[in-house]
């Protein structure tokens, strides 16, 4: 008990000594932006190996044994854009930069060569091969959704029974590991490594300017523990406005609040409301409390009114309104509030408007912490193979990686790409805290027995809650089902 409180007050010191690094060098004015196609020219950062937290592991190297992965292309310019596993060269990027420092790293403290197969489909290619008997990768780096899929058909190595793996330490994304346990198991987590998952956690980018003229202050109702949905529904109807004189809110005009469906699943779990929660023998569980109903009445009076621009209204005018109308009318200085991921910051960082990054809101006052979730599809998270036949060598080298990657890529990360190059102002930095520190998910969310997205989507589209009990009583039972039938494939794949 002990080990665990002092394992927390050093990860405590830790974080709060990477997270400030660059806020301490932060300017009083507001520090001015390149544009967002422009190279990030910063170095990468190097760990002070007098001020950090050391793996328990042994001191041992591996002869210039590969240390395999097998992990997605990288393929997309705005997040993709770096490989999250290793580098073979600098390019003057600091991500990339970041990562084959750490690489070099590795592989000089351990006698490894760290090799990356990447796929354009993880999940059929990895299945082939454990289904051939090989072993072909050490550690697999999927897209979230596909690590549960390959969990739930005993692909998956228990990552508590593998030696040396320990998520309590701030290298591990701890908090969504509780969430992602099963029959006591964990099958993937979040580490440090998986600065994509970053990316896509959820979050609120503002307009400071917008939020000066109509007399908003948010960060001080962070601090003051006023952040709440109600007050974000009062200020999008006080800022909401028909500016184009049309009589129509449409996409030209100003906004309180701009977004999508999956908005009402993310203010859901912001609001501490979790549709499935695990019961005492550590399986999940439907929890459809009275306090589901009155938040999601409370969030659907916030998102079906003329205050909230919704990517989806627009979907059949344009190919992609996600671009075309919600960060088209934020571009023009048309919304105060953008509920998206935190790399919409990344994006706007090229923006004439003052912004700002703000957690999602609590439900009320009396809620303890703030929640945030991330997108399944888009993060990725880490997984070992079942048939493992190397997983001393695995589990030694995955937790110093992640330890490493603690100090160096999410340093980057956060404190040179964001801290330093995006954020305009210590406020959003501490932000930023909040958010990476609470960082979970509804089991719901990960296995959709209930498929409240579509009901969520479904209750928007047609303007009415009404139908939203019944509609969940009879997904009820289907629901049930797939969690029994979930928990027999878990015990029949881990022979509990």
């Amino acid at each position: 008990m002990k080990r665990s409180v002092i394992l927390l007050l050093l990860a405590a010191l830790v974080l709060s000594a990477v997270s400030c690094a660059a806020k301490e060098e932060m300017p009083e004015t507001d520090a001015a932006v390149e544009p967002a196609e422009a190279a990030v020219e910063e170095e990468a950062p190097v760990p002070d190996e007098t001020e950090r937290l050391w793996p328990d592991l042994p001191d041992k190297t591996y002869d210039g044994a590969d240390f395999r992965f097998l992990s997605r292309e990288v393929v997309d310019g705005f997040v993709r854009y770096y490989s999250e596993i290793s580098s073979d060269e600098i390019n003057g990027e600091i991500m990339n930069d970041t990562v084959f420092n750490r690489t070099q790293t590795m592989e000089a403290k351990y006698g490894i060569k760290i090799v990356d197969d990447t796929s354009g489909n993880v999940l059929a290619d990895y299945k082939k091969s454990y289904n051939a008997g090989e072993q072909n990768w050490d550690v697999i780096v999927p897209a979230y959704s596909d690590a549960l899929t390959l969990a739930q058909s005993g692909y998956n190595a228990d990552l508590k029974q593998i030696p040396y793996i320990n998520t309590d330490m701030p290298w591990w994304d701890s908090s969504s590991a509780k969430s992602m346990t099963i029959g006591g198991g964990l099958y993937y987590a979040i580490g440090a490594m998986n600065t994509w998952t970053n990316s896509h956690t959820m979050a609120i980018t503002f307009n400071k300017e917008l939020a000066v003229d109509f007399d908003v202050e948010p960060y001080s109702m962070v601090h003051e523990n006023t952040w709440t949905l109600d007050h974000l529904k009062n200020i999008a109807e006080k800022v909401s406005a028909d500016i184009d004189g049309n009589g129509v809110m449409n996409e030209y005009d100003r906004y309180g609040i701009i977004g999508e469906n999956y908005d009402f699943t993310c203010l859901m779990l912001a609001s501490d409301v979790f549709l499935v929660e695990n019961n005492e023998e550590g399986y999940p569980a439907l929890n459809i409390t009275e306090k589901f109903y009155t938040v999601a009445n409370d969030i659907f009076g916030l998102l079906s009114t003329d205050g909230f621009l919704r990517a989806e209204q627009y979907s059949s005018k344009y190919a992609d309104p996600w671009t075309d109308v919600l960060r088209a009318n934020f571009r023009s200085g048309n919304a105060l509030f953008h509920i998206g991921v935190i790399s919409e910051m990344i994006l706007y960082r090229d923006l004439d408007i003052d912004i700002g990054l703000l957690p999602m809101p609590k439900y009320d006052e009396t809620q303890e912490t703030y929640r945030h979730t991330f997108s399944n599809y888009w993060s990725s998270v880490i997984m070992i193979p079942r048939n493992t036949a190397t997983a001393d060598f695995t589990g030694h080298l995955l937790e110093a990686l992640q330890a490493e990657s603690f100090y160096t890529t999410t340093q980057a990360y956060y404190d040179v790409i964001l801290a330093g190059k995006v954020m305009r102002d210590r406020e959003s930095c501490d932000m930023l805290d909040i958010i990476r520190e609470t960082r979970t998910i509804d089991p719901e969310l990960a296995y959709s027995f209930l498929d409240a997205n579509s009901i969520y989507g479904s209750i928007l589209n047609s303007k009415s809650i009404d139908k939203l009990a019944s509609t969940v009583q009879s997904s009820t039972k289907k629901a049930e089902k797939m969690i029994q039938n979930l928990i027999k494939e878990y015990q029949k794949n881990t022979g509990d």
